[in-house]
């Protein structure tokens, strides 16, 4: 009778964790090689994520399939007629993305912080 209670409870814990998405609605900046200002207008519901960034040309490229649980997320962007699968870790107030490195190169790893 224990063991069952011990499992259901901590069967409970783990979906209401899952459950809960960090909220990072909103604009969020960074740098791409401590060079490139970047910019997301993030929009969360549930684990559905949207939004949109812009792009060197100032043009805005909208996320696609986009999910986010609990402080990990996932979307995808189309770059110059390629198709970009970014990840990324929320950590308090700062998003670290993961996105494909140029031209085959090693992934690299950029940090934002929610705009004021």
């Amino acid at each position: 009778m224990m063991k069952k209670l011990l499992t259901t409870t901590a069967l409970a814990i783990v979906i209401i964790t899952a459950c809960f998405a960090a909220d990072i609605t909103g604009k969020w900046t960074g740098k791409i090689m401590d060079q490139y200002d970047i910019a997301y207008d993030f929009k969360v519901d549930g684990e559905k994520l949207t939004g949109s960034t812009t792009g060197p040309e100032g043009n805005v490229i909208n996320i696609e399939n986009g999910v986010i649980k609990g402080d990990d997320l996932s979307f995808s962007i189309k770059f110059m007629d390629n198709t970009m699968k970014i990840t990324g870790k929320v950590k308090d107030d700062t998003i670290t993305l993961t996105m494909p490195g140029m031209n085959g190169g090693e992934p690299m790893n950029v940090v934002l912080k929610k705009a004021k």
